[in-house]
């Protein structure tokens, strides 16, 4: 995956936006980290399904967090789901669609550049889809990275 300086620039207003934003690490000690363009291995998040979502760790421990982490989708829709932690999330390819549930006719595409915050916890609820053939979204959650899914339906065609 190569990622131009754009792209790179805005990954990093990204960061900085979730961390004014309000995001404390009090328990954390954190250090530098560089991961240059390129460079980032992105691995299956299920192993049992090699060809689904991939996560590429830049920063952090997913387990328990904070953690930063570009997650790379295939085309198509993802169940509506919610995670225990907040996150800020960022489009860097592709474009995307995120929507509340019952809110998926009113999703917009989301090109790369298009910034959103996701409240955690079962009242957040969300689905997500790439509409591109692959996307590339940058992550950054001050709790673990977990997925609990509440419908097992994709959502409804137009």
């Amino acid at each position: 995956m190569r990622i131009g300086w754009k792209t790179s620039i805005a990954v990093a207003a990204a960061f900085a936006v979730g961390i004014a934003g309000g995001i404390t690490y009090a328990k954390t000690k954190l250090e530098y980290v560089l991961v240059p363009a390129g460079s980032a291995k992105f691995a299956p998040v299920d192993p049992k399904n090699p060809g689904g979502i991939q996560m590429a760790v830049l920063s952090g421990d997913p387990r328990t967090g904070p953690v930063a982490f570009l997650l790379k989708l295939p085309k198509g829709p993802a169940p509506i789901h919610w995670h225990s932690s907040d996150y800020y999330a960022f489009t860097v390819e592709g474009n995307t669609k995120h929507w509340l549930p019952g809110k998926d006719a009113e999703a917009k595409s989301n090109p790369p550049g298009t910034f959103w915050f996701q409240p955690g916890g079962p009242t957040g609820p969300h689905g997500d889809e790439c509409l591109s053939d692959s996307c590339v979204i940058f992550i950054q959650m001050p709790g673990k990275f977990d997925f609990t899914a509440v419908a097992d339906k994709a959502p409804a065609k137009k």
